[in-house]
């Protein structure tokens, strides 16, 4: 409805210290991916997550694979530094 949208996230968990470091890479991730002109889900950042992130909308099949999901990370972030991807996921 041409809104602009917000999230907002509430970090209260009791190990911190260990989670601390993912929540910054994750806040840092998804501001160099805004920088670089993506928008909607970022597929990439299923790396750090429980559950892969995918459009279902779009009929995406959600990658479960950790190396898999490493390579899609390691080839975002090429991508947004301008260089050619480096693997290919089967």
């Amino acid at each position: 409805m041409g809104y602009p949208m917000q999230i907002k996230i509430n970090f209260l968990c009791r190990d911190s210290i260990l989670a601390a470091p993912l929540c910054l890479d994750l806040c840092l991730l998804m501001d160099l991916a805004h920088r670089a002109g993506r928008y909607g889900t970022q597929r990439f950042l299923s790396f750090f997550l429980k559950s892969p992130m995918h459009d279902y909308t779009q009929n995406e099949v959600p990658v479960n694979h950790l190396f898999q999901q490493y390579v899609m990370l390691k080839n975002a972030i090429r991508e947004m530094g301008g260089f050619e991807a480096d693997e290919e996921i089967d």
